[in-house]
C-alpha cells in the first residue's frame, strides 16, 4: 500500500492530515497544470501586435457606445479581474446575464453565456452592437475609426488602408484586433500551478485537501477538468432566476439558431479557416430537449476574484457556490428532472473550507499592466 504513494504527505499546522496523494491522484493532479493555449485558426491576426494594440485601444474606449459613456472596460475592468462585480451587466441598458472574466477567454469553444459565438472574435460586434450593451452599429463603429487619426493609423498598420465601402469586412478586422487583445490576458500563472510543478509549499494544507477532494469524492472534474477547468459545455445546475419562480431564460437552446445564422463565425466568409475543425462542429451543432435552461460551464482559473457567480450572478459568494452542490436543497429544473450527473456532496464544514481554499489556490497575478489601460 505504502508503495502507491508519492512523497507527498505533509504536516498540517491545523491538525488536520494533510493528504498523501497516491501516483493515481497525482496523475489527475498533473493533467490540471499548466494551461496552454492553443492558436484560433479562424483569426489569422491573433499573433499581430499591431492589431492587439488596436484592439487594446478600442477595448478602453467609450466613443464606441451610443451614450459615449460605456467601452468595454465597462464590464470588464481590469482591476475586478476584468468583470464589472453586478449580479447582471450595465451598460448602455439592463442586461440580464452577468459579465463573465474576459481573461484567459481565448482558451473557451463557446462564447457567451449560452454559446452563440464560435470564436472570440465572433463575439465582439453583437456586444458592440446589441441595444442593451454598447448600442453602436457597424457603420458608425467604422466611422469612429476613420475619424481618429491615431486609430486610423493603427488600422492602416495593422489591415492595410482603411476601405470604407467595406463595412462587414472592416467589422469583422475590427473583432479580430479585439480578439488579439483579448489573447494577450493571460493569468494562468497561480500557486497551484507553482504546486505541480514542484514547490510543495505553494498553496497550503487545506488548498491540498480542497484539490484531493475536487479530484476524489468532490467529483468535480466531471464538468470542471483539464488545465482550464471546464468541460466547454453546457449544463443547467438548478439556480433559480434572480427574481425566484421557475426557470425563464432558455441558456444553450435558444443560442442553437443564433449561432446558425450569425454572421462572424468559424465557417463565415470572414473566417481565415472556415472549413477547419471549429467551423465542421458548429456545423453539426443541433437542439437537445436537454439544452434548454444550460448554460457554459466556466473556468474555474481566478473564480475567486470574479463574484457574483452563475449566469445572472445569483449566487454572491464562493462559500454560496459551495453550499449550493453540497445540498441543491434550491434545485430548480426546466422540465422536473435534473442534470444526472448532479448529486449532493454533503459537505462537513471543514471539506468546504478546504474546497473555497483550493479554487483561491487557482487565482493568478492579473496581466503586465501595461495591458490594464488604454494604450499610450
Amino acid at each position: 500500500m505504502f508503495a502507491a504513494l508519492i512523497c507527498l504527505v505533509f504536516t498540517a499546522g491545523d491538525g488536520t492530515p494533510s493528504p498523501a496523494f497516491s501516483q493515481e491522484e497525482w496523475a489527475i493532479v498533473q493533467s490540471l497544470s499548466p494551461a496552454v493555449l492553443l492558436p484560433d485558426t479562424t483569426n489569422a491576426f491573433e499573433q499581430n501586435g499591431d492589431a492587439a494594440s488596436l484592439g487594446q485601444a478600442i477595448f478602453f474606449d467609450e466613443r464606441f457606445s451610443s451614450n459615449k459613456e460605456v467601452s468595454c472596460a465597462t464590464c470588464h475592468e481590469p482591476k475586478k479581474y476584468f468583470t464589472d462585480g453586478l449580479a447582471v451587466a450595465v451598460g448602455t441598458g439592463q442586461t440580464t446575464r452577468n459579465s463573465p472574466t474576459v481573461l484567459n477567454a481565448a482558451h473557451q469553444r463557446w462564447f457567451f453565456w449560452d454559446g452563440r459565438a464560435d470564436t472570440l472574435w465572433g463575439q465582439a460586434i453583437q456586444t458592440m452592437e446589441h441595444p442593451a450593451e454598447m448600442d453602436f452599429p457597424r457603420e458608425q463603429i467604422i466611422s469612429t475609426i476613420a475619424q481618429d487619426e491615431q486609430l486610423t493609423a493603427g488600422w492602416n498598420v495593422s489591415f492595410g488602408k482603411l476601405d470604407l465601402d467595406d463595412i462587414d469586412g472592416n467589422s469583422a478586422k475590427l473583432a479580430k484586433a479585439l480578439a488579439s487583445y483579448i489573447t494577450k490576458l493571460d493569468a494562468t500563472e497561480a500557486p497551484f500551478d507553482a504546486f505541480v510543478a514542484g514547490d510543495k509549499d505553494a498553496i497550503s494544507d487545506s488548498a491540498q485537501r480542497g484539490l484531493q477532494f475536487f479530484i476524489g469524492d468532490g467529483g468535480c472534474l466531471r464538468c470542471h477538468f483539464g488545465p482550464w477547468f471546464s468541460d466547454g459545455a453546457f449544463h443547467s445546475v438548478g439556480i433559480a432566476p434572480l427574481e425566484g419562480g421557475p426557470l425563464k431564460d432558455a441558456g444553450r437552446a435558444g443560442a442553437i439558431d443564433k449561432l446558425k445564422t450569425a454572421q462572424f463565425t468559424a465557417g463565415g466568409e470572414h473566417s481565415d479557416d472556415p472549413a477547419g475543425i471549429r467551423a465542421t462542429i458548429s456545423k453539426h451543432i443541433a437542439k437537445r430537449r436537454e439544452d434548454w435552461g444550460s448554460f457554459r460551464t466556466p473556468s474555474l482559473r481566478n473564480v475567486e476574484k470574479t463574484a457574483p457567480f452563475m449566469h445572472a450572478g445569483q449566487l454572491a459568494t464562493l462559500e454560496d457556490v459551495v453550499e449550493h452542490y453540497s445540498t441543491l436543497e434550491n434545485f430548480v429544473s426546466a422540465d422536473h428532472h435534473r442534470e444526472t450527473i448532479l448529486e449532493p456532496l454533503n459537505m462537513n464544514d471543514q471539506q468546504k473550507l478546504d474546497l473555497i481554499a483550493f479554487l483561491e489556490s487557482l487565482t493568478a497575478p492579473l496581466p503586465d499592466k501595461k495591458l490594464l489601460t488604454a494604450p499610450e
